[in-house]
């Protein structure tokens, strides 16, 4: 997974390719479930293209699929809980009809106040390890 992630953000796959790899691979892992529909919310799975023109990443969006493979490819494993899927499809409903508050407190309810931006890291000094021990683009020794 963090394989096709990296094909597809630096462009040599499609869309629809790197759709396939992330949805073909069958794991309990609930790291698995949650990274990957992270990783369905950054392409269109309609129209066929590659990671460029209006396809191409947000920084914000980048900076989350960067850690998404630090995080596949270091030996952590995922804390965060797993957010029931009712709340996932009903969340932007409830967020608008509670005027935001019935969306907070059920986020605090179950954990998914990432207000240090490192998900699916639980904190900062997990990024930083696993910035410290880099598996792509390290030094050759």
């Amino acid at each position: 997974m963090a394989e096709a992630a990296r094909h597809y953000v630096a462009g040599l796959s499609t869309n629809f390719a790197f759709d396939d790899t992330i949805f073909d691979l069958k794991s309990n892992d609930l790291a698995i479930a949650a990274v990957r529909h992270q990783l369905w919310l950054i392409y269109d799975d309609l129209q066929e293209h590659t990671h460029e023109g209006k396809w191409r990443l947000s920084e914000e969006q980048r900076e989350i699929v960067v850690r998404i493979i630090m995080f596949l490819k270091n030996d952590n494993e995922y804390q965060w809980p797993a957010v029931p899927g009712w709340y996932t499809g009903f969340r932007p409903l409830i967020w608008l009809f509670t005027f935001s508050f019935g969306a907070r407190a059920l986020d605090r309810r179950f954990e998914f106040s990432d207000d240090e931006n490192v998900w699916p890291f639980r904190n900062q000094e997990e990024v930083r390890v696993a910035k410290d021990d880099p598996k792509y683009l390290a030094a050759a020794t």
